[in-house]
């Protein structure tokens, strides 16, 4: 029986079926991490490494992966009050936890007039659910070892800030999650995959994506969430192909589903039938055609922008200027600079929520003008309301792979840009990865919030249904 870690705790509340997943295969069934994910674990390990060499810490010392061992020695640790213990081991009947840090703190336990608390450290700027529960995981196995339940567990975030939190707040969340790993455990069919933001970034990828492909899962479908799929297929709509022809009479037969989210859902799966997206009526007053795109690469871990492009007029043939901020003292007036060499008063389109929380966050502390906020325009938001897509889209790679057929990262990926800086074509490759970005951005403007709506005829829509029926009965011959 496969010990519940930490890990699995992480993951399942990223994903219920990546947890499941990794309780079940063995690690070399996962696909090999790319140069990024390296280079991304990497400077996690080398923070948390800079960050321990301050404190007096203790270690356990054992055989590699003999992990009955390592509780022996962390046990020891333990009772001899060590005051900080890195990377300690504890054990209970089925889980194993490998804590970042565990700290003294006075106070009476079975170990003696003293006990202990857990830290993790993690390089994202604030804290999350998941990180919060592991914690919690692992302090449950410590509070067995010791006989006492720390009051408190810490974060240590990217900052070096502790961020602490009770215990007790998170204790029924981590009861569930943990009730729910040793079913899953015990019975993998219990768990499916659904297509969401973070599947195309996991390593089992390659095992779920064809997986949803081949039985026309209705996670596939633009719009889709957990609770429909599972009220659509309660109602006998079980693929793709069955949802573009729903057609339910009244309230109970769609199981009391919105009528007009099932319609949007039924046209996305049409979308995905026909293979194209199917672009919405709606006002058509605002155009952007003299609108200038601006597009950021950055580096979350070191909270910096690596560079910033426009794209003016927002077209592919559009004119193309771009900074490199060599410090973080130099973005601000890079921007500056590039929303100066524009027409004044003109739209600024950009893609997410990245540009105005940027500018928000240092707003405060510069010379801003409030009129250069005002011009911001989402052009993620506009795009995902205007039309419905072939498949399930969350962020630009999605739309451009989708709605114009291209491969989103022919450039490099967006995940890479801070390791690039490593290389001596460093700036070549930011510059090429704005350009490519902000021409597909002029390219989905064009295609999707420049078009006319898309009038499907019932012979369209009958081919597609039939294209989709054929391609299911060979996917089961095979």
């Amino acid at each position: 029986m496969r010990r519940i870690t930490g890990t699995h705790v992480y993951s399942y509340v990223k994903c219920r079926h990546l947890a499941a997943l990794d309780l079940h295969l063995s690690r070399s069934e996962r696909r090999a991490p790319t140069e990024w994910e390296e280079f991304a674990a990497k400077r996690g390990r080398d923070f948390e490494a800079v960050y321990v060499q301050r404190l007096p810490i203790a270690m356990p010392r054992y055989p590699e992966r003999d992990f009955e061992a390592g509780a022996a020695a962390t046990r020891e640790l333990l009772r001899s009050g060590a005051e900080w213990i890195h990377q300690g081991v504890l054990a209970g009947d089925d889980r194993l936890g490998l804590p970042d840090l565990l700290r003294k703190l006075p106070g009476e336990s079975s170990l003696g007039d003293h006990h202990y608390e857990v830290l993790d450290v993690k390089t994202s700027g604030k804290s999350r659910g998941d990180q919060i529960l592991q914690v919690v995981f692992y302090t449950r196995l410590l509070a067995e070892l010791q006989g006492r339940m720390p009051t408190h567990g810490a974060l240590i975030l990217k900052d070096g800030r502790e961020e602490r939190f009770l215990i007790a707040d998170y204790l029924a969340a981590h009861d569930e999650v943990l009730a729910a790993l040793r079913h899953l455990r015990s019975d993998l069919s219990a768990s499916r995959p659904f297509l969401q933001s973070g599947c195309s970034g996991c390593y089992h990828d390659q095992r779920c994506l064809p997986a949803l492909r081949q039985r026309s899962d209705l996670s596939l479908v633009h719009g889709m969430s957990h609770g429909a799929r599972a009220i659509l297929e309660q109602a006998g709509c079980r693929t793709v192909a069955d949802l573009a022809t729903f057609h339910p009479d009244g309230p109970r037969a769609r199981g009391n589903l919105d009528a007009t989210l099932l319609r949007r859902l039924r046209r996305g799966a049409l979308a995905h039938l026909l293979g194209k997206p199917l672009v919405d009526e709606r006002p058509r007053a605002e155009r952007f055609e003299n609108g200038a795109i601006v597009h950021l690469l950055t580096d979350a871990f070191a909270d910096r922008v690596l560079a910033i492009g426009v794209l003016h007029p927002a077209r592919e043939d559009g004119a193309f200027r771009c900074e490199l901020p060599a410090t973080a003292a130099d973005e601000w007036d890079a921007l500056k600079r590039l929303v100066a060499s524009l027409p004044r008063g003109v739209p600024l389109l950009h893609f997410g929520e990245t540009l105005p929380r940027w500018h928000e966050e240092h707003a405060f502390a510069r010379e801003a003008d409030p009129a250069i906020e005002a011009r911001f325009v989402d052009l993620g938001k506009r795009l995902r309301a205007a039309a419905v897509y072939p498949r399930a889209v969350f962020g630009l790679a999605d739309l451009v792979q989708t709605a114009l057929g291209r491969d989103p990262l022919r450039a490099g990926h967006p995940g890479a840009a801070a390791m690039w800086l490593t290389g001596d074509d460093g700036a070549e490759r930011l510059r090429a990865k704005l350009h490519a970005d902000l021409q597909d951005l002029a390219a989905l403007k064009a295609a999707i919030l420049d078009a006319a709506p898309t009038v499907v005829d019932d012979g369209e829509a009958a081919a597609g249904e039939g294209a989709a029926a054929n391609g299911e009965r060979a996917g089961s011959a095979g």
